[in-house]
């Protein structure tokens, strides 16, 4: 019988929060949406939430009524 093995463990990197700070800065100051960055096999995306105007429907008017028509006019007896 074989002994288990233990699992391996994956070393995370730890995030700079002052680089995710800055990145942020970045977003601010260019008006981007989001931004990613990748080094050293760490990828950090940083995005910000866009807020969207809701889209305002309109009613078309009513079709305007047709005019009256004009009396006969009379007829000579």
């Amino acid at each position: 019988m074989s002994t288990p093995k233990a699992p391996e463990t994956v070393e995370t990197p730890s995030i700079d929060a002052r680089l995710v700070r800055k990145l942020a800065d970045i977003l601010k100051d260019t008006g981007l949406s989001e931004i990613e960055v990748e080094h050293a096999g760490l990828k950090i995306r940083v995005a910000r939430e866009l807020t969207v105007a809701p889209t305002a429907y309109v009613q078309a008017a009513p079709a305007a009524a047709a005019a009256p028509l004009a009396a006969p006019a009379p007829v000579a007896a």
